[in-house]
């Protein structure tokens, strides 16, 4: 014993022999304790090589109590179980003795010999890799090990149990040799068959061990078969009209149309399949789905009857609807169907034929005829407000309808198509109908724009995200075609949701309905790569519609929302973002598949962030009062890291969606508009908070959904433009003095 040493201990044997599945052993421990105050001690035996968690020991007493100066506590271990699997030979166990009193620790060594437990033991088969992973028609291996733990050789008979017979590549028997005291390694090949015949999921298997001894041992493991392939969707047909033939007679007995969806499944997932119609159109009729839940077997067809019934009119002019079918899959592993939608059309003409009608449209047309305005055919997703790009003011607008439009604004404040394109540039767009003029028509493409961003400060470049993620640009003043960017990395057609430059415009940000942010840039003065710089991702289990982009005034911090009422913040300064949380400061907000954040926006010059929700609500942060999360007990697989920041402000806009907010450049006022057709002014206090004593000022009402918003202010006040769900683009003033 050392003379300064405050702990005093000492074993009772130095060597213990030990047969696992024979009786226990035991030694004693004596602590002394040596120093001038009371003490408690505790015990810790530690083997090397053996796990943490393994519980092959029982300690009396656990700790003890606390010891007055120079009185001796007695432990008492006792050895249940081998420390180390499968192990014959010596160890050497080390006896830690400590005390939350005191400030040193001693160690002791005893030496362990583990015997064999018994013939019937001496035989081990392991599986290295329990869970194996392998898509249909590829050959897998399993591998197995094999330890003769006898002193003699020994031939052991290897069969591979459960898996179907006809998926093992050779036989199901392996026969080896495994010399004495070894290990040897032994492999069954496995090829699944195709994917219409074997779903994906889970399928156990078991690898059974004999020796000629009769010693049987089994090891079990888990074969994932991984999903492939898609969910092939078709309409048949795609047009319809009610009658299905013009009539020439008054027809009032036709009420609705039947359309025929097929649903292939050319995957391995057993798959249901709810079908969602939207669009405006869809909300003023009927619709009957049968069933309204399908099963889709595997490699099989499966039809589901869609009938919709619109209100027919009496008298007037046939009206051609619109309806984008959904489908929504129970296993979403594989992503969407193949095409993700289908767009149906459906022609109703009026109960009383119109020649009926052309004797009184002749004789009051010279008093009430006016031409048809020039609009978009299908709603607008996106518009943008320019007063420096050569044509003061302009309005840029994008439709479902595959164009985007340019407007100038006359001194009354109207709107007027600006521009056009030439004949040979004109085509089809993609709802198959040619525009009836191509006056403002800026651009036709093939896909559908959900997005629009003008370049800063000249504005005479305009860039559109399409439905298949490509992102085209065109000069406002010309037309003429100047980039066209996408990832040739992206092989999904994942489509682009939002475009946001930085105020140098050297960089260009675009987010998509996977959650997926891409960064273009471009040298000062030189064109944009045609490849994203950076491309930032999200862990599979968090992917998200990122539905809209805002950048902080710093421009350090990117924010993405969308999907889920997720709110995903990522810091551009640094050369790998990583993806922070924001988490929710209100436990009973809806945060599911139908729950989102259509809208974020940064106050000016302030770091303050505005987010627009589906459940009428607008909430604001301070983004300069933020703190890191504590993470969970949970794997860091399972969760993003979260950070927590100071909610300045949330009110109640609108009983429905809220689909666009903007802030006036003076910070005063913020303008919301949505599914309730509502665009309204909310004042704001000197803290960029909701003032309550201002009650808000209504802009506009509006027929149908408002589904964008942009504003600039000059000498005559704030202009706003609108795109809605009627293909209109409108122009508003708003007077705060007024």
């Amino acid at each position: 014993m050392i003379a300064s040493s405050l702990i005093d201990a000492s074993l009772t044997t130095q060597s213990l022999v030990f047969r696992p599945g024979g009786p226990s052993v035991s030694f004693g421990v004596s602590v002394t304790n040596r120093s001038d105050r009371f003490a408690s001690f505790q015990l810790e035996i530690l083997a090397a090589g053996a796990s943490e968690q393994a519980n092959w020991y029982h300690l009396s007493p656990d700790v003890s109590t606390a010891k007055s100066p120079g009185d001796r506590t007695d432990f008492r271990v006792e050895i249940l179980h081998t420390p180390i699997p499968d192990f014959v030979g010596t160890v050497n166990l080390m006896v830690r003795v400590s005390s939350p009193q005191l400030s040193e620790e001693r160690r002791l060594m005893l030496r362990l010999t583990l015997e064999p437990s018994g013939e019937s033991d001496l035989l081990r088969v392991g599986l290295p890799v329990k869970r194996l992973q392998a898509y249909p028609r590829n050959i897998v291996e399993i591998p197995v090990t094999v330890k003769n733990l006898g002193a003699q050789p020994s031939e052991v008979r290897l069969q591979c149990k459960e898996l179907e017979a006809t998926w093992l590549v050779g036989s199901a028997e392996r026969r080896i040799a495994v010399p004495a005291y070894s290990e040897t390694t032994a492999n069954f090949q496995c090829q699944p068959p195709s994917a219409d015949r074997v779903p994906s999921r889970d399928y156990p298997f078991v690898i059974e061990a004999k020796n000629r001894e009769g010693s049987t041992i089994e090891a079990e493991g888990i074969l994932e078969i991984l999903p492939v392939g898609f969910i092939q969707f078709e309409a048949q047909p795609q047009q319809q009209s009610i009658p299905a033939k013009r009539p020439w007679l008054p027809n009032w007995r036709s009420r609705d149309a039947s359309f025929q969806l097929m649903f292939k499944n050319n995957s391995n997932l057993l798959q249901t399949v709810d079908l969602e119609v939207r669009g405006a159109d869809a909300q003023r009729c009927k619709i009957q789905i049968d069933p309204e839940q399908a099963d889709l077997p595997l490699g099989e067809i499966t039809p589901v009857n869609l009938n919709i019934s619109p209100r027919r009119p009496w008298i007037g002019w046939s009206r051609k609807l619109n309806f984008e079918v959904k489908p929504w899959l129970s296993d979403p592993r594989l992503g969407s169907s193949d095409p993700a939608t289908q767009i149906l059309f459906l022609k109703v003409f009026p109960i009383i034929p119109l020649w009926l009608l052309l004797a009184l449209i002749s004789a009051i047309a010279a008093v009430v005829f006016r031409p048809i305005p020039v609009s978009h055919m299908a709603g607008v997703n996106a518009v943008k407000l320019s007063g420096t790009s050569g044509r003061s003011p302009l309005v840029v607008s994008a439709s479902d309808d595959c164009s985007a439009r340019s407007w100038g604004v006359t001194e009354s404040g109207d709107l007027n198509p600006q521009g056009a394109l030439s004949k040979g540039a004109l085509a089809k767009t993609c709802t198959s109908i040619q525009p009836s003029s191509t006056k403002g028509l800026l651009a036709v493409t093939q896909q559908a724009i959900r997005s629009l961003a003008l370049i800063p400060v000249q504005n005479n470049q305009v860039f559109a995200g399409l439905e298949n993620g490509t992102i085209q640009s065109w000069d406002i003043n010309t037309g003429k075609p100047l980039y066209t960017l996408r990832d040739p990395k992206d092989r999904t057609s994942d489509r682009n949701l939002d475009l946001l430059f930085t105020r140098n415009s050297l960089t260009l940000y675009s987010s998509y309905g996977s959650g997926t942010i891409r960064s273009w840039q471009r040298p000062r003065d030189i064109r944009f790569e045609s490849k994203p710089v950076k491309v930032l991702t999200l862990p599979d289990r968090f992917t998200f519609q990122a539905w809209s982009l805002a950048l902080s005034p710093d421009e350090k911090t990117l924010v993405s929302a969308g999907q889920f009422k997720r709110l995903v913040l990522w810091d551009v300064s640094k050369s790998k973002p990583s993806p922070q949380q924001l988490k929710l400061s209100n436990p009973t907000q809806n945060r599911g598949d139908n729950d989102f954040f259509w809208s974020v926006n940064f106050a000016p010059n302030a770091p303050i962030l505005a987010a627009a929700d589906s459940d009428g609500y607008v909430t604001f942060w301070d983004l300069d009062k933020c703190n890191k999360i504590t993470p969970s007990k949970q794997p860091v697989t399972d969760r993003l890291p979260q950070i927590g920041c100071a909610q300045r402000s949330r009110w109640k806009v609108s009983e429905t969606s809220v689909r666009k907010i903007l802030f006036t450049p003076d910070r005063r006022w913020l303008v919301s508009a949505g599914d309730d057709g509502q665009i309204t002014a909310w004042s704001l206090t000197a803290k960029t908070t909701l003032d309550p004593a201002q009650k808000p000022k209504r802009i506009a009402t509006l027929p149908n959904r408002v589904t964008s918003l942009d504003l600039i202010t000059n000498n005559q006040g704030i202009w706003i433009a609108s795109g809605s769900d009627d293909a209109q683009v409108r122009l508003h003033r708003f007077n705060p003095d007024e």
